[in-house]
């Protein structure tokens, strides 16, 4: 099987594996945080479960969206990453819910289209914060867009363009620092992200540690696992909600928004389109 991530160029300038950061998270995951991560699912879908539903995990990372599909009465579940130790951790999350035999994971990029070709379609495609980091973003969407079934859902988050002094291309260059030093800029870049982080919530009268400690509830996640992701994070891409939207459009005409989840700032917005 032929597996490609990105292009030469990025390939060779990234050091960072988001497989390794997600084994680490999983290592104090908790029931606690598979709720919320299942609670951010049934959500945005505004659904009580996924029951008799097919799921396609795009760049499943932690796995725990997979188990929280599973968990929700999916029907079948297919799972795949790019990166190994991101594999890794899902398998570890598919033991974790007894090995059932209709969830399926393997090794394979979203840019493959000998992969991709082979995976069929499905009742809901999801890749939350992956399709900005394969280093061809637009490819990646359409690639996956494609695996949507009729009736299906597509739900996708994309990091939102800041412009600015201190907006996307900023934050672009300071990842490719982060990831071409990766001793000297892991350090330093961490702990001044850290320092930044408290400052940017002290300037605005609220209490850093209180939001640390309640993290958790925002998808199950872990603030210094996300500190660490958004870092290293590279290949990195992002989109204006009105790009997206044209993009859509143009490409897939017969896809129809049914929700969105904006920021104002760098982080992810959230889309959920369905394929009428």
């Amino acid at each position: 099987m032929r597996v490609r991530a990105m292009n030469k160029n990025a390939a060779q300038k990234a050091s960072f594996s988001f497989g390794a950061n997600w084994r680490r998270f999983l290592n104090a995951l908790s029931e606690e945080r598979l709720e919320n991560a299942r609670r951010s699912l049934t959500g945005f879908f505004e659904m009580d479960n996924l029951r008799g539903k097919t799921f396609l995990d795009v760049g499943c990372g932690s796995g725990i969206f997979s188990h929280s599909a599973f968990m929700l009465g999916a029907e079948k579940i297919v799972s795949f990453d790019v990166d190994p130790l991101s594999v890794e951790c899902c398998r570890f999350m598919r033991e974790k819910a007894g090995s059932p035999g209709n969830w399926e994971i393997s090794a394979g990029s979203v840019l493959d289209d000998d992969y991709v070709s082979t995976l069929g379609t499905f009742d809901v495609v999801y890749s939350f914060g992956v399709l900005h980091h394969t280093g061809r973003m637009w490819e990646a969407i359409k690639n996956s867009a494609r695996l949507v079934a009729k009736g299906g859902y597509y739900y996708i988050a994309i990091y939102n363009r800041v412009d600015g002094r201190f907006g996307s291309a900023f934050w672009l260059k300071v990842k490719r620092f982060y990831n071409r030093h990766p001793f000297v800029g892991k350090y330093i870049l961490g702990n001044a992200a850290v320092l930044y982080y408290f400052l940017s919530i002290l300037k605005g009268f609220r209490n850093p540690f209180a939001i640390i400690r309640n993290y958790k509830q925002k998808r199950g996640m872990d603030w210094r696992t996300d500190v660490t992701d958004w870092l290293g994070g590279y290949p990195y891409e992002f989109a204006s909600v009105e790009e997206i939207f044209r993009f859509m459009k143009t490409n897939f005409p017969d896809f129809r928004l049914l929700n969105v989840k904006t920021v104002n700032g760098r982080g992810n917005n959230w889309y959920l389109f369905r394929r009428i």
